[in-house]
């Protein structure tokens, strides 16, 4: 198979596909990434627990955001590149999602934010996500 790198050979390959079940696990999605969100502010508040479990959370309520914002627009994905790309191309290229979303969620995938930082990227993406699905 091609190096899968644009949004095109994502919907060409079997890691992109379209799903007409797709919208209705958003709010599912989205209270996960509240959760998650929630979760990662509680334990960078108290104080208690690991640093990396704050990062980790926010990372997983960033997830949650990219997954139902690709969702909404009735796709399904099987790979994390093309979930990336089909945001990418369906959200920030015609300028609705600023880039850096998708940049601090890569940093908090890879453990290179501070806490503080991850919970602030998982707030303002959170937020984003749900300004953009009317929520």
């Amino acid at each position: 198979m091609a190096i899968i790198n644009t949004l095109q050979k994502c919907l060409e390959s079997p890691y992109l596909v379209e799903d007409a079940d797709a919208k209705a696990k958003i709010g599912e999605l989205l209270a996960k990434a509240g959760d998650r969100l929630e979760a990662s502010v509680n334990i960078q508040t108290t104080g208690q627990g690991d640093p990396a479990d704050i990062v980790f959370l926010a990372y997983e309520a960033m997830f949650c955001c990219l997954r139902a914002l690709v969702y909404s627009k009735g796709y399904r994905e099987y790979g994390l590149r093309c979930l990336l790309l089909a945001c990418e191309g369906l959200y920030v290229k015609p300028g609705d999602l600023d880039a850096d979303h998708l940049r601090k969620f890569e940093l908090a995938q890879r453990l290179k934010l501070s806490p503080a930082d991850a919970v602030a990227a998982a707030s303002g993406f959170v937020k984003r996500t749900l300004e953009l699905l009317g929520q």
